[in-house]
């Protein structure tokens, strides 16, 4: 074989090693990055399903949607030898209760999060909890009172109850009530006036009352 001949050969062979090799340690996509990595350092006894070594465990569903404060999601743990134990990547977001091979997670907020059970050999699953919440608004059915007295239902949409409202010149108008998803407001004075409602994870919405 000529210099030539093996310069290619040798080409041809590096080439062919490099498309063997895959991705290492990639994500499969089954939630937060950086929280579930912070929970198989933490809890290195764990295999992380994320890098191929599942055990032939898994958890169904292996996704829900949770769009409200203290939402339920329940989830079975399949595989695997018993006792089963389960988690959750950010213990701020939501809990999880455990019985047997049933967890239920329980929101604290709306927002995304992941579950992971493992049984006894540390073979372990991760299911994704999604939770969006869309916009607060906030409508009247009169956005102008004209005398002392006179009163308009307040409604809010969108957000996550439960809500508080507050207005911004008790001299001028009031509310019936601070919570809920409606509230009545009633003139007292002349002088706009302004109503807000801010739901459980801080967003506000507010309207004006006009009061010629």
């Amino acid at each position: 074989m000529n210099a030539n001949t093996l310069g290619k050969w040798m080409f041809a062979m590096g080439m062919a090693a490099l498309a063997g090799v895959g991705p290492i340690g990639c994500d499969s996509g089954t939630g937060d990055d950086s929280e579930l990595d912070n929970y198989f350092v933490n809890h290195p006894y764990v295999s992380d399903p994320r890098d191929g070594a599942s055990g032939g465990v898994s958890i169904t569903p292996n996704s829900a949607v949770v769009n409200t404060v203290n939402g339920l999601a329940v989830f079975t743990f399949n595989g695997g030898t018993a006792p089963y134990t389960w988690d959750v990547a950010d213990s701020s977001k939501g809990t999880i209760s455990e019985s047997g091979a049933q967890g239920v997670y329980t929101a604290k907020v709306v927002g995304n999060n992941d579950v992971i059970a493992y049984d006894r050999e540390g073979h372990a699953a991760i299911a994704k909890i999604t939770g969006s919440s869309s916009d607060l608004a906030i409508s009247a059915s009169l956005s102008s009172l004209a005398t002392n007295g006179s009163m308009a239902i307040i409604k809010a949409t969108g957000g996550v109850a439960p809500y508080i409202w507050s207005v911004s010149n008790p001299l001028k108008g009031e509310l019936d009530t601070t919570t809920g998803s409606s509230v009545v407001y009633s003139r007292k004075l002349p002088g706009d006036n302004s109503v807000t409602v801010k739901d459980n994870i801080g967003m506000t919405a507010k309207m004006v009352i006009s009061q010629p």
